[in-house]
């Protein structure tokens, strides 16, 4: 199985539409269990108990019926929980198993919100320590992310904290598994709409199947965000028109603010271009990725 991990309006649900464009990737709609699921086994040691308490959360919450349960049901989850060793990274990469198998793919994988605002609970119990569980980590520059963030106006007073939330969740998942490359893959937003093929070429290797130009079509998307105002573009053409987008929409003072918040950020993935060499070092180490 694998992970697509990114903040809110960084392009994961792009992302994952052109992956589930690809006959052989399956990815269910976004879950809410993955997070819950790990704080079980933090708090709870004894197998018996911990996996009643995972098929009732797993079956109760709230995307259940919109997401794996659209495919598995609540009979298929509880035999696949109790037919497990008591380990978060067994259990999910036997659930992701069925569903690859049940949807007729060679392999599925998992888009959620929450996973990466909450990493480090599922790092902590061992939910990606399966060598075989694969990260696809996007990230997008935080000055477009808030622009976005505001637009559709999700949570109030988000300017005071969700740049330091950005940097710091999507540096932490980095500095774990940037030097494990045949488990960790990251991509930038930016680089994945200027150069769709290439990087979705280099993620298809990754991912270990062949890449298909039907990927990259949006008419052969699920239509089920038609008519959503958070995903107003996806039913178009892959556009840069939104990169940069904060240059006209930001006042001075928030562009500050966003920058003095993100700053670390920024410049380990690229963004910020006060020292030209040092941000060409890092483009240069990103790259490499794609190659």
């Amino acid at each position: 199985m694998f992970f697509i991990l990114g903040s809110p309006r960084s392009g994961t649900t792009l992302l994952s539409q052109c992956l589930n464009n690809h006959p052989d990737i399956f990815i269910p709609d976004e879950t809410d269990f993955i997070i819950p699921l790990s704080f079980v086994f933090d708090r709870i040691s004894n197998p018996d108990l911990g996996k009643e308490i995972l098929f009732k959360i797993i079956t109760n919450s709230n995307r259940y019926k919109f997401s794996i349960g659209e495919y598995l049901n609540q009979k298929a989850i509880f035999n696949i929980i109790n037919d497990c060793n008591y380990h978060p990274a067994v259990i999910l990469k036997a659930l992701y198993l069925e569903l690859a198998k049940i949807s007729g793919k060679k392999i599925a994988g998992d888009k959620s919100p929450n996973d990466l605002s909450f990493l480090r609970i599922l790092v902590k119990v061992g939910g990606i320590d399966d060598p075989t569980i694969k990260i696809l980590h996007i990230v997008r520059d935080i000055r477009d992310v808030m622009v976005s963030l505001n637009r559709v106006k999700w949570v109030e007073n988000i300017d005071l904290y969700f740049p330091r939330f950005w940097t710091n969740s999507n540096l932490y998942l980095y500095s774990l598994y940037k030097e494990e490359q045949t488990k960790y893959f990251l991509i930038r937003y930016e680089d994945m709409v200027r150069s769709s093929e290439s990087v979705f070429s280099s993620i298809c290797k990754f991912l270990a199947v062949d890449f298909k130009d039907s990927m990259l079509d949006y008419r052969n998307f699920n239509s089920r965000y038609k008519g959503m105002p958070a995903h107003e573009n996806l039913y178009s053409s892959i556009s840069q028109n939104k990169i940069g987008i904060y240059k006209n929409k930001l006042s001075k003072k928030m562009l500050c603010s966003y920058e003095r918040q993100a700053r670390e950020g920024l410049e380990v993935f690229g963004y910020f271009n006060k020292n030209k060499g040092y941000l060409k070092i890092i483009k240069n180490k990103i790259h490499e990725f794609y190659d």
